[in-house]
């Protein structure tokens, strides 16, 4: 009778961990599947970056003057020390020989903090940017995003209007960096 009843306990147990193997395997099977969910809406972030739109234009100042004119703006509209990295001297310390690419770094965290509070990875954005750089013919361009993107790649709902304010500051790039005097000026092989 004493083997009946142990026998009988260990069916129950192996029983038992039968079907705590099986839960594992159902576990482990939802968390693949969780695994996958987490890749697939990884996979569409990255084609939503492909919405990013770039705005470009001339500037009618020479890479380092409009630098001072677009730090002087920033500062101007209370951003932090903008930050500059000067993509020209790298290279010439590393005996590369580069036009002016200049790359300001600016921000204000009152503003951006907010984005970050509703999602920390949008941090990887953060702070702004604009690129200034000359091109062959002498010509220097200024490069930002439009930050528009933000809300779909990193699912921010942007309550407090921070994207639109961005967006706003950096079109005065524009204003910042137009010289009246110079672009109405006729050159003088035009007025013969």
């Amino acid at each position: 009778m004493k083997k009946l009843i142990g026998l009988f306990i260990g069916l129950i147990f192996m029983s038992a961990c039968q079907t705590q193997d099986g839960n594992n395997k159902n576990n482990q099977t939802i968390d693949k599947q969780e695994n996958k969910k987490i890749k697939i809406e990884t996979n569409e972030r990255k084609a939503d970056d492909s919405q990013t739109k770039f705005v470009l234009f001339k500037s009618d100042y020479e890479p380092k003057e409009t630098y001072v004119k677009l730090k002087n703006y920033l500062e101007g509209q209370g951003m932090y020390h903008p930050r500059l990295v000067d993509h020209q001297t790298a290279a010439a310390n590393a005996d590369i020989k580069l036009r002016p690419v200049y790359l300001m770094i600016f921000g204000n965290p009152k503003e951006g903090s907010l984005l970050i509070k509703e999602n920390p990875e949008v941090a990887i954005e953060l702070p702004l940017k604009a690129l200034i750089y000359q091109d062959e013919e002498g010509q220097t361009w200024v490069l930002y995003k439009d930050m528009n993107y933000l809300k779909n790649l990193y699912y921010i709902k942007d309550a407090n209007g921070v994207i639109p304010k961005m967006n706003k500051l950096m079109e005065g790039f524009k204003q910042a960096v137009y010289n009246p005097i110079r672009t109405t000026q006729i050159k003088e092989e035009e007025l013969k």
